[in-house]
């Protein structure tokens, strides 16, 4: 029995290391996770005959025979992205490696009612089926929803968005036929942003309300009360606008979408899509927000370094915006930064397409991942 349990340990150590690495050889990953070349060697056959990982490619030759790849199966697994907001529901199946092979999005408002959660498990069977995977070769289920979720004791703790406190994530358990993980949404698109060159950074989610997520080591830290990266409450002013969490000066306060876009009375409000074009357009008063919405994010970022001395992913609707003003937030820190050389810490999002399902997911993938050797293939 000690050395099944040692071979399995052996077999996930290779497949948590190729899913967060780049194709890999023979003996990288021996080097890699300390293992001599025969047990390299044997773990790697094992896999392939699994069906979980498979070659990828040679290296580049250095003036012998070229060494083989390898890598995890895009096939070989998947994972379920479930993302809840207000209004809708969002649906996807999504590869070890982050690709999406399907997606949906229907419009489903948000109620805390048996109906709300029968109607969620019944539209997510019909999207399994409607892909033609066979469902046995899904690890699990991720959902991303708005809201301080204690995992441990399986419970909503907090949902400013859905006024809800103490809920038991049983309601979703009972619904959803796969094993379950309910994550904070700031945590899923953290997870979604991983990097394989990257295994630390600070995700600032910039939405309607304003969140973030701290990577370390690959895994999100919790904190003692589950709320680590919650950042949308740091005080950028004391004393200045009200807070939504009842405090003065908040970050949120000042950086939510909200602060962007027209209020237009009894008209259509105006869309985030809406104020970048009028920025693209110069539009004398959004320059003018603008430039007031950079000052406060760098105040926002210059702090975080300051605290965590690590990179900073900005994401959200507005980070997924953010590649043209990453170079003029940069200048607007560096009056701030006193301790870098260069400010080339933050940057805007990879990943601005469905990424609280597809962080969801990976989070699913990762917390069920031992699952991967056990599914049936045939």
């Amino acid at each position: 029995m000690k050395n099944k349990t040692g071979n399995h340990q052996n077999l996930m150590r290779v497949v948590r290391l190729l899913r967060h690495a780049r194709p890999m050889t023979r003996q990288e990953i021996a080097a890699d996770l300390g293992l001599s070349m025969p047990t390299a060697l044997g773990i790697i056959e094992d896999l392939i005959s699994r069906g979980v990982i498979e070659e990828a490619g040679e290296n580049a030759s250095t003036g012998g025979r070229r060494a083989k790849l390898f890598a995890v199966r895009e096939e070989a697994a998947f994972g379920i992205g479930i993302q809840i907001t207000r209004q809708h529901v969002r649906f996807a199946l999504v590869s070890p490696g982050g690709e999406v092979k399907e997606y949906e999005r229907f419009r489903h408002p948000f109620r805390d009612e048996t109906l709300w959660y029968r109607t969620l498990g019944e539209r997510l069977a019909a999207f399994v089926e409607g892909s033609g995977l066979d469902e046995r070769l899904i690890l699990g289920a991720g959902v991303s929803f708005p809201g301080i979720i204690d995992q441990e004791a399986d419970v909503i703790l907090h949902s400013h968005v859905f006024d809800l406190r103490h809920v038991s994530l049983d309601r979703f358990h009972r619904y959803i036929p796969f094993p379950l993980i309910v994550i904070n949404d700031a945590n899923c698109a953290c997870f979604a942003e991983q990097d394989k060159d990257r295994d630390s950074f600070l995700y600032i989610s910039l939405n309607e309300s304003v969140g973030g997520a701290l990577m370390i080591g690959r895994s999100l830290l919790a904190g003692n009360s589950w709320t680590a990266g919650e950042v949308g409450h740091v005080i950028l002013y004391p004393q200045g606008k009200v807070c939504y969490c009842g405090k003065k000066g908040c970050a949120d306060a000042y950086l939510n979408t909200g602060v962007l876009i027209h209020e237009n009375g009894d008209g259509p409000e105006e869309t985030l899509e809406d104020f970048f074009g009028r920025l693209k357009d110069k539009d004398w008063e959004a320059v003018e927000i603008w430039n007031r919405y950079l000052d406060d994010l760098a105040v926002l970022c210059s702090n975080m370094r300051m605290i965590l001395d690590m990179d900073i992913v900005l994401g959200g609707d507005v980070g997924a915006c953010m590649d043209p003003w990453i170079e003029d937030l940069s200048m607007r820190m560096e009056p701030l930064d006193l301790f870098s050389r260069d400010v080339d810490y933050v940057s805007a999002c990879q990943c601005k397409k469905h990424i609280f399902a597809v962080g969801a997911a990976l989070s699913a993938i990762d917390h069920f991942d031992e699952r991967i050797l056990n599914l049936d293939r045939n």
